[in-house]
Parts: structure tokens; C-alpha cells; sequence
């Protein structure tokens, strides 16, 4: 069923829920159920299968969490031998994010029921012991699942007794991302009775396909026609641009983009590989812009950090590489370096396959995406531009669009109903930076970007792999102790080995076309009007500090070493405590002799 035009506003009590949930979403300040949540949450209510298909941002994860603890609330104090309720997601990110957001629910609800997240990283070992403290609810990938029963952590015989709801988060990536294969191994273990609800951004063939092998005379849930252009498919609360260019001038369009304020902070930019985040990474440190780097190479503490940083605010400006691309990139380097001694080594840390930036990810504050480089396919530009405009704030998207891009942007068009058209209200040309605008930068930019050679990328790559996996492994046990100790880790560190010239870090006013700089003063005061505050800057102590501190250095047997500074004043508070001892001595003697 589609669900279009003006509906009466239904309430979490109308929707039949329990008043501990209703509870919880009044402690959470959630007022009232979002346009899919109030369609699809009562067929689940009923026992039902459902496909809700949905933009990214619009409350998906409570379509299914709400129901899913409105059942077992009911069913609490009864023995199972297994879990009640798989929650499968493509990527370890998006489960732990499904994972927090039910642990809070809980909370606020008081209710005695174990949720529990398992990842393959962990040892045989402690999933058995995890599976051994009976959780309800499991969150996990299809690979663990499988990977679970195949090591006798998790009984069959047990799915069968206690499965009774399984739900499949971004339902289109665990298709398309080489998870169908897990997936299918592990559908036959899935009793027939279980619920089954799939969570989908984009519709598929392969979701229609597993509609049929997984579900049951389901009932499928959009916001809005499906051939409606752009309603249901982009949320109306983004302005989505883009730019004509050639590959070459990438580089020199995004310098101009960000250099002279003409687009919304934060800034989330999208590659297609590991290698270009790193080359775009370094040119924009020249310019005195600095960016973290999110890849599938790094370790996953360092991967979440990095995300809790940018959501904090800590930096202003983080480039995610579209893991769809990682795998590609990878067995082309291995061919490229077959023989290369040295890549092998590199190629020691593979790329997490279980990582996906685009996953559903829900990125706080981010105004503006930027697709440096073109995904493969118009469903991954949803899933990019819904990093954006999420939960109905507002939000704008810029595509730099080269002519080899061009099969894939006219696919976006298509897709956006605009496939007769060269522009609209929705999608068009981005009107501020004019040719003038980029042409006065043109002879910096192509300066910087001949000294970002592959080797300064290589390294830059291999150096950042290095100190994150350090930081990743021989300071969890002390993070974990001293978690404020985290901010020492700056993920939008300089990766140059020379330190970025002066002169580049500002723009003179000579080469700032008037019309960009008008625009620029606009962008500043919608900031200002959203009341966005820039990013957190470290206090120049707190600078100092970082600097003269290595976090490595601080352990040792004896405990924590008090510094120079502090030792001294302990031992003159010690000397002048002494002293005063000493002067009530005397008076007291010379009271005794009175």
C-alpha cells in the first residue's frame, strides 16, 4: 500500500503502545510518531510482515523497535533458550547505533530485558558467553549470525524454539553489498513462524526477490507514490546542486567551495576510493583546511571516535570513502603490486567488509554533502544525500559531476523524474560559484596538487593507518579508564610532511570575485539565523598540552607521574604546612610556661 497525501496526525497512545514506551518517548522528547511510523507500526502491532520503504530520516529504526518491545514487555519473565528477536544491519557502525538507541529506550522504560550486540571481531569465546547470558534482543550482521551457529555459540535447535521476530535494517545494502550471500545461508534456520520486517531507503529487485523467499503475504508501507518525482525519494528539505567539471578541476571546484564559505558547516565529502580521500586530505590541508579521513582500513574504535568527534563538532569537515568502492580498489592494487613485498605488508589490515558509511549512519548536524566523486548508482546517491536534511531540519547536497559521470548523473535524474529536464527547484546548477570565482584560484590549486603525488599519498595513508591502529590497540584498556583522555587523539591531524604555507591559508581580497563573496555573507548569516555554532576549537592549554604529552608515554608500573610543576608545588604546600605546624608548637609551649 502507498501512503500519500494529508492523513489525520495519529498519537503513540492512538498507535496502541504501552504507556512505558509513550514514557520513554516524552523523557526522549518525542512528541508524535513520524508519517511511517504511524503506517506501519499498527500491521506490526497485528503480527504481520512488512516492507517500510522510506527516505533516509524518517524514523525507520523506531518503525520497528517500538513494536518489537511493545511484544516483549508481554512476554517478560518467559524462560526461552535462545534470543526472541534478531535485528540484522549491513555494518557494524549502523548495529551499534540500532544497539544504543535500544539500550536507551530501555532505560527510560525500567523494563528488565537484555539487548546484545555481537560483532565477528569477537572471540569465539565471549560470543558463547554473551549467547549464555540469554539476551532477548541480538543485533548483529548476517556474517555473525553465521558465524555464530557455525561455531556452536548459538544452537539451531534454539533459534527454532525462541526466534519470533526478524527484522533486516537497510534492507538494500544487505542485498547488494555481498551480504545476500550470509543471508541466505541463514534464512533456512529461520522458523516459519517468525515475524519478519524489512527497513528500506530505495526499492530493488533483490528486495522484491527476498520479499517473496523470506516474508509472508507481507504488507509494504512508502510515504508516497513511488513514481512521484523526488516526494518519497529526497526529502523535501534538501537543496540538492551540482557542478560541471572536469576530473581534473575537482580539486580546484572543491577548494573554491570551501575556501570562500559558500556552503553550510558541517561538511560531509563522499569518495569512491581510500587512496582519493587521502590525495583530497592533503591538498585541503595546504589551504589550511583541515578534515579527518573515515575509510574501512582504520580499526573500529578509531572509525567510532572519529564519528562521536564529528558529531561533537570537533572539526568542521570529514571525508568518507563509499566502501562500495573499497573492495574494487583493492583487487586492482593487488594485481597493479603483485610482486611489491611492500603492499603486502600494507595489505596485512584489510578493509572491513562490514563497514558502510552510507548505511544508515545517522550523522548529527551535517548541513551540507558533497559528492566529490559520482557513487555507482542512483539508489547509493540516496543513501548519500540522506546524511543530510535528516529528521525535517534542512540541509543542501553539491555533486561535482565529470563527463565520465555523466551515465550515472542522468541515472539520478531519471530517477528524480527529471529526465526531460536539465534542472528544477529541486535539483540545479549550483548558483554561486561563478567561473570567475574558480579561475582565481586555478594557479594555487594546480601548484598544491602537484606535490600530492602518489607516493605523499601512499605514505600519508600508510602513516595515518599506523597511528590509528597504535592508538586503536595500546590505549583501549586506558581510554576505557579515562575516557576525557580521548580528545588527545586528533583525527583532523596534518598528514603533510611539510607544514602548510602561510600565505595559502587565507584568500586575498584581489582574487575573490564579488559575486561569491556576496554569497558567502549570505551563507554566514543563515548560519548565525540557525544559531550554528562553529566548530569546538581546542583552548591554546589544552593545545599545549596535546603537545607536550604523548599518551603512550603516561603509563608505568609505579602509576600515574605527577609533572615537574605539580611536584614542586607539592613540596612547597608540604614545607609551608610544616612551618605552620612548627609555629603553633612554639605557642603552645610558650603557653605551658605561662
Amino acid at each position: 500500500m502507498d501512503e500519500g497525501g494529508e492523513e489525520e496526525q495519529l498519537s503513540f497512545e492512538e498507535l496502541g503502545l504501552d504507556p512505558r514506551l509513550i514514557r520513554a518517548l516524552a523523557k526522549k522528547k518525542i512528541e508524535k510518531p513520524t508519517l511511517i511510523q504511524q503506517a506501519a507500526i499498527p500491521y506490526i502491532l497485528e503480527g504481520k510482515d512488512v516492507v517500510a520503504r522510506a527516505h533516509t530520516g524518517s524514523g525507520k529504526t523506531f518503525v520497528y523497535l517500538l513494536p518489537m518491545f511493545h511484544k516483549l514487555f508481554a512476554e517478560n519473565g518467559l524462560k526461552k533458550l535462545g534470543p526472541s528477536v534478531f535485528i540484522l544491519a549491513p555494518s557494524r557502525e549502523l548495529c551499534q547505533q540500532v544497539y544504543s538507541e535500544a539500550l536507551s529506550l530501555l532505560e527510560h522504560c525500567r523494563v528488565q530485558l537484555k539487548v546484545m550486540k555481537l560483532t565477528k571481531e569477537m572471540a569465539v569465546s565471549d560470543l558463547t558467553a554473551a549467547l549464555a547470558s540469554q539476551p532477548e534482543i541480538v543485533v548483529s550482521t548476517p556474517a555473525c549470525i553465521l558465524s555464530c551457529i557455525s561455531s556452536g555459540a548459538l544452537k539451531v535447535e534454539a533459534i527454532q524454539e525462541s526466534l519470533s521476530m526478524l527484522v533486516l535494517d537497510e534492507a538494500d545494502f544487505i542485498f547488494d553489498y555481498q551480504q545476500g550471500n550470509d543471508l541466505q545461508a541463514l534464512v533456512p534456520h529461520i522458523p516459519r513462524r517468525c515475524q519478519c520486517l524489512l527497513m528500506s531507503a530505495t526499492s530493488s529487485d533483490d528486495i522484491e526477490q527476498w520479499r517473496k523467499l523470506l516474508l509472508h503475504n507481507p504488507v509494504t508501507i512508502t510515504l508516497a507514490d513511488e513514481h512521484k518525482a523526488n516526494d518519497d525519494i529526497i526529502p523535501k528539505t534538501i537543496q540538492q546542486f551540482w557542478i560541471s567539471c572536469s576530473a581534473h578541476d575537482k580539486l580546484l571546484h572543491i577548494l573554491a567551495l570551501l575556501k570562500l564559505d559558500l556552503v553550510q558547516k558541517k561538511v560531509l565529502i563522499f569518495v569512491n576510493s581510500i587512496d582519493m580521500g587521502y590525495k583530497l586530505k592533503l591538498f585541503l590541508e595546504q589551504f589550511g583546511l583541515r578534515s579527518a579521513v573515515l575509510n574501512a582500513e582504520l580499526p573500529q574504535n578509531s572509525r567510532l571516535h572519529i564519528l562521536e568527534e564529528f558529531n561533537a563538532g570537533i572539526f568542521d569537515y570529514l571525508i568518507a570513502t563509499d566502501n562500495s568502492q573499497t573492495k574494487a580498489e583493492e583487487q586492482n592494487m593487488k594485481k597493479d603490486h603483485a610482486q611489491s613485498k611492500k603492499f603486502k605488508k600494507q595489505l596485512k589490515h584489510k578493509a572491513d567488509t562490514e563497514f558502510g558509511v552510507v548505511r544508515g549512519i545517522d550523522f548529527k548536524n551535517v548541513y551540507t554533502v558533497i559528492n566529490f566523486e559520482m557513487p555507482q548508482s542512483s539508489s547509493g546517491y540516496v543513501h548519500r544525500i540522506g546524511r543530510t536534511g535528516r529528521a525535517n531540519c534542512a540541509g543542501s547536497s553539491v555533486s561535482l559531476v565529470s563527463p565520465g559521470e555523466s551515465e550515472v548523473f542522468d541515472a539520478v535524474k531519471l530517477m528524480l523524474g527529471l529526465e526531460n529536464q536539465e534542472s528544477s527547484k529541486s535539483f540545479a546548477p549550483f548558483p554561486f560559484l561563478t567561473k570567475g570565482a574558480v579561475e582565481s584560484l586555478r594557479y594555487r590549486a594546480e601548484d598544491v596538487a602537484k606535490g600530492v603525488t602518489k607516493v605523499a599519498i601512499r605514505e600519508a595513508r600508510a602513516q595515518d593507518l599506523r597511528t590509528e591502529i597504535l592508538n586503536s590497540d595500546k590505549l583501549r584498556a586506558h581510554f576505557d579508564s579515562n575516557p576525557r583522555d580521548l580528545d588527545i587523539l586528533k583525527h583532523d591531524k596534518v598528514l603533510s610532511k611539510k607544514p602548510p604555507p602561510p600565505h595559502l591559508r587565507e584568500v586575498p581580497d584581489y582574487l575573490q570575485d564579488s559575486v561569491a563573496k556576496e554569497a558567502s555573507k549570505i551563507i554566514k548569516l543563515s548560519r548565525a539565523a540557525m544559531d550554528v555554532k562553529s566548530s569546538k576549537r581546542r583552548s591554546r592549554s589544552r593545545i599545549r598540552f596535546v603537545k607536550n604529552r604523548d599518551p603512550l608515554k603516561t603509563f608505568s608500573a609505579e602509576g600515574k607521574k605527577l609533572s615537574a610543576g605539580r611536584m614542586k608545588r607539592k613540596g612547597n604546600n608540604r614545607e609551608a604546612g610544616s612551618g605552620r605546624r612548627r609555629k603553633r608548637q612554639n605557642r603552645n609551649s610558650e603557653r605551658s610556661g605561662m
